[in-house]
């Protein structure tokens, strides 16, 4: 998984209200998440949660910081779960 790269012709992500708060709490611009969907390096399993849907870990570097964007698995166009820069979960 690591290394796969992200798909610079992916479609608007649909970004949920919780992620939006969450951006706006962590400082994190819509403009990273999308770098991150469209540019990243690392892409993994989020770890299980109960009564959760399943969540991936789209993981990218965006101005010197790296950004981890959880998604629901399988959706397309990507729907954004949450987000948050890594050291600050």
């Amino acid at each position: 998984m690591a290394g796969e790269g992200g798909d610079a012709t992916a479609p608007e992500p649909i970004i949920r209200a919780y992620a939006r708060r969450r951006m706006a709490e962590r400082g994190i611009p819509e403009e990273a998440v999308r770098w991150v969907l469209e540019r990243y390096h690392t892409r993994r399993p989020a770890p299980s949660r109960v009564r959760a849907q399943p969540a991936e870990i789209l993981i990218g570097d965006y101005e010197g910081r790296t950004l981890k964007v959880y998604i629901a698995r399988n959706s397309y166009p990507p729907f954004v779960k949450t987000v948050v820069w890594e050291g600050e979960d």
